[in-house]
Parts: structure tokens; C-alpha cells; sequence
């Protein structure tokens, strides 16, 4: 698995891809960037403003599509608008305006659509964390990445977001409790076991890495993760985690991962 950072420029290049000269826009275009909330319509599960946003990003023009977002979004027929335009804000360096993508991803990671909204979060979590639209905010960071990893809903995640909230768990002092109940290692543990269970067997080795060193170093977590696992129903050991998580079986899958969010909220008093 690709690192973080190269799977974001991934998407970033993706996102820049060079298109049309936009210094004369077709009058397709211009029709596009005219779309009002007003002129969107429901279709299917989407809507005509959306499906505009997608035509134009196909043909390279992300001004186009950006306004045909901003359109949908404004028209709460649903919520793929706001999170499109959200991604635009946050990818693409001639459009880029973190204060507005946290603004477009902020509805969408408190919103019920469980397909998006972990991806929406976790895009918050990055902006908090960085600092991108005004101070670091460590406490705010480890918030929208959990929502990210360990959704309080139907348990859909965005493994990237389990990555990097692994990467980057606060120290007690951030957060605001005992370092007595504040294990950061037993955190990350949880956090590469439920990204593992997205497709993402580099994420199963790190887990794994970490649960190692943990048992060499007698690290006091351990029996704290034994005794979650049992209150949740686990029927695994600790250490088998990223096993539970690999199964093929999609109900067995999800039932893995209704278990680790519980765990999750043991460990850490996170409400979601």
C-alpha cells in the first residue's frame, strides 16, 4: 500500500489534470457556471446539478464543475454535491480554499450517508490537523479521523482515514485526560486492525508490528485490549485482530468491525 502522501498527490494530480483553456469557455461551460440551486432536479439519488459537476470534471473543466457543485450542494436535494465541491476546494491548487472545503465537508461528515461521510471526515481531520484554515487543533484532528475510522452508524470507513489516525494519535496532554487511561499505541493498534479490514494488508502488518513490539516491551495496554475484546463479544484473542479483520465474508467483515468500534469507544471514551 502506497504511503499517505502518495496517494494524495495521486488524487491531486488526478484532480489538475490538464482540460480546455478556460480563458474561453465553450457555451456549454458558461451554462454550467450559471446554474443556480434553483435550477437543479431530482434524479435517480442524485441530481441534474450534480451529474453537470460530473460531465464537466470528465472534460477537464473544474472551474465548470466546481460551480455545478456548489449548485447542488446549495440545493440539499442531497449531499454528493457538497462533498465534490469540498474535494475541489481541497485538491486542486488553482481552486484550492481550505476554509470553503471544511466548510463543504463539514454537512457531509455529520450527515447520514454512511458511503461518504467517512471519506468527508477525513478530509476535516487532515485540515485540522495541518492547520490549513486557522490553528492546529490536535483534539479536533483526532475527532473527525475517528469518525473517519470508527463511524458511530453503519460501520462503512475510509481506510486511509484509519491510516491516519494511526499515524497520529494525540498524547494525553492534547486531549485533555490521564496519560493512566490514555494509551496511544493500543489506539493505533485498533485503528491499522479496522483500516486492515478495508483492503489494505500493509495496514494488517502494521498492526501486527505493533501488537509485537507491544509484547516485548510488556506494554500495559495489552491486558486493557483482552478485556475489551471479551466485553464486546470478540471470541478471537487480542493479537488476532487483523485475522478477524482480512475475512472474505462481507456480514462477517462488518460484524468485525461493530465489534472494533466498541472497543474503540472503550479505549478511548469517544462518543463518535
Amino acid at each position: 500500500m502506497r504511503s499517505i502522501l502518495v496517494a494524495l498527490l495521486t488524487i491531486m494530480g488526478l484532480a489538475i489534470a490538464p482540460g480546455p483553456a478556460l480563458s474561453q469557455p465553450t457555451q456549454r461551460a458558461e451554462a454550467t457556471m450559471s446554474l443556480r440551486s434553483s435550477d437543479c432536479a431530482p434524479e435517480a439519488n442524485v441530481d441534474s446539478c450534480w451529474r453537470a459537476g460530473v460531465k464537466a470534471e470528465k472534460r477537464g473543466d473544474a472551474k465548470a464543475a466546481l460551480a455545478a457543485y456548489e449548485a447542488s450542494c446549495a440545493a440539499r436535494l442531497q449531499i454528493s454535491g457538497c462533498y465534490e465541491a469540498g474535494k475541489i476546494y481541497f485538491l486542486n491548487p488553482q481552486l484550492r480554499d481550505y476554509g470553503k472545503a471544511k466548510d463543504k465537508m463539514a454537512p457531509v461528515c455529520g450527515g447520514a450517508d454512511p458511503g461518504i461521510g467517512p471519506y468527508a471526515c477525513k478530509f476535516l481531520g487532515i485540515i485540522y490537523r495541518k492547520g490549513l484554515s486557522g490553528e492546529r487543533r490536535a483534539d479536533q484532528a483526532f475527532a473527525y479521523l475517528s469518525k473517519s475510522c470508527f463511524p458511530s452508524g453503519e460501520p462503512f470507513i475510509d481506510g486511509n482515514g484509519c491510516e491516519i489516525l494511526a499515524d497520529n494519535v494525540p498524547d494525553a496532554d492534547a486531549i485533555g485526560v490521564s496519560e493512566e487511561v490514555w494509551h496511544p499505541g493500543y489506539i493505533a493498534y485498533l485503528a491499522f486492525a479496522m483500516g486492515c479490514s478495508d483492503g489494505m494488508p500493509s495496514l494488517c502488518g502494521r498492526a501486527q508490528a505493533i501488537h509485537q513490539a507491544a509484547i516485548a516491551q510488556s506494554a500495559r495496554w495489552l491486558a486493557r485490549c483482552v478485556e475489551d475484546a471479551e466485553a464486546v463479544g470478540f471470541s478471537s484473542r487480542c493479537e488476532n485482530l487483523t485475522q478477524s479483520a482480512s475475512s472474505a465474508d462481507y456480514e462477517q467483515r462488518q460484524a468485525f468491525r461493530r465489534r472494533l468500534v466498541k472497543m474503540f469507544h472503550r479505549a478511548t471514551d469517544y462518543a463518535g
